[in-house]
C-alpha cells in the first residue's frame, strides 16, 4: 500500500471510531441502562424481546447518570434509567417514559436478627451514628456500611429519600448498586440499601421493615421509578421497544419479579 493510501485508511479507521455507537444496524437497538435495572429485569428479557420482535439489542451497562449522557452525546438511541431527567435534560429534548417502580430497601446479612428500624435508626446508622449493631438489638458486631458509588441512581434515590440531612458515610463503595447487595452477602455487619428486585435473588440477604412497614406497603416512602428515555418522542425501532414493554406479556414479567408496572 502507498503511503497516500496508507494514510487514507488511517484515516478512516480513525473517522470510523469516533462514529457514535448509535449508528445502528436496521434490527438493532442500542441502549445503555443503568446497572440495577439490568439486574432487575434480567438477561431473559433480552431474548424474549428478540423472539417478539425480531430485534436484537445491544445492552451497555453504566449507572443511570452515565447511560442519560451517553444518550444525550449520541452514543446510544435508548437509555434505562432510575433517575429523574433534570432541567437540562429535558431541555436538550431527553423524553422519560415511565415504566414501573420498584421499593428502596435496607439490607443486611442474615446474621443480623433485627426485623425492624426505625427511619431515624436508618440515618444513625448510615451516617456512622449507630457504629455497633448492639446498638440496635443485634449482635456486638461492627455496622460496615457499603453504598454505590454516588453516581447511581440508587445512591441519589436512597439519599433523597430517606437521609434528611444526616450525611452517608460509607465504608466501602461498589462500582454498581448490584456489586453492592453482593458485598453485604460476604462482609460480615455490613449495611446498605438497593432496588428490592436485586435482593430478592439473595438468599444470605435479609431486608429490614422501616417503621414498622414492608416494603412495597401502601405507605411505604422509598421508592424508585425505572424509565426509558429517548431524545425526543420514540420512533422506529425505539418505538419496538416502548412497545414491547407495553405488552401484557411484558408487563407480567414485572410483576413475576416485584416489580409494579406504570403503564396500562
Amino acid at each position: 500500500m502507498s503511503p497516500r493510501n496508507n494514510a487514507l485508511f488511517v484515516l478512516l479507521i480513525a473517522l470510523s471510531c469516533l462514529l457514535p455507537a448509535s449508528v445502528s444496524a436496521q434490527g438493532m437497538v442500542n441502549a445503555s441502562c443503568s446497572s440495577q435495572i439490568a439486574e432487575a429485569f434480567g438477561k431473559t428479557v433480552l431474548n424474549d424481546f428478540k423472539q417478539t420482535t425480531g430485534l436484537n439489542v445491544t445492552l451497555h451497562v453504566f449507572s443511570s447518570q452515565v447511560s442519560i449522557n451517553r444518550l444525550k452525546n449520541g452514543f446510544c438511541e435508548l437509555a434505562a434509567s432510575a433517575l429523574p431527567l433534570s432541567p437540562e435534560d429535558r431541555k436538550q429534548g431527553l423524553v422519560a417514559i415511565p415504566i414501573c417502580k420498584d421499593p428502596m430497601v435496607v439490607i443486611a446479612c442474615t446474621e443480623i436478627p433485627v426485623g425492624d428500624l426505625s427511619l431515624t435508626e436508618v440515618r444513625r446508622l448510615f451516617s456512622g451514628n449507630i457504629p455497633n449493631w448492639k446498638e440496635v438489638g443485634g449482635p456486638d458486631l461492627p455496622v460496615r456500611i457499603v453504598t454505590p458509588v454516588k453516581e447511581t441512581g440508587a445512591y441519589v434515590n436512597f439519599v433523597r429519600q430517606a437521609m434528611g440531612a444526616s450525611q452517608m458515610k460509607f465504608d466501602y463503595q461498589a462500582a454498581h448498586s448490584s456489586s453492592a447487595v453482593e458485598a453485604v452477602s460476604h462482609i460480615p455487619g455490613a449495611l446498605s440499601f438497593a432496588t428490592r428486585s436485586v435482593v430478592a435473588k439473595y438468599d444470605n440477604v435479609k431486608i429490614f421493615t422501616i417503621d414498622g412497614l414492608e416494603p412495597g406497603s401502601e405507605d411505604y416512602p422509598y421508592t424508585q421509578t425505572f424509565s426509558l428515555v429517548t431524545r425526543g418522542q420514540p420512533s422506529g425501532v425505539v418505538r419496538e421497544v416502548l412497545n414491547y414493554t407495553l405488552s401484557e406479556k411484558a408487563r407480567a414479567n414485572m410483576t413475576r419479579r416485584g416489580l409494579t408496572p406504570l403503564i396500562q
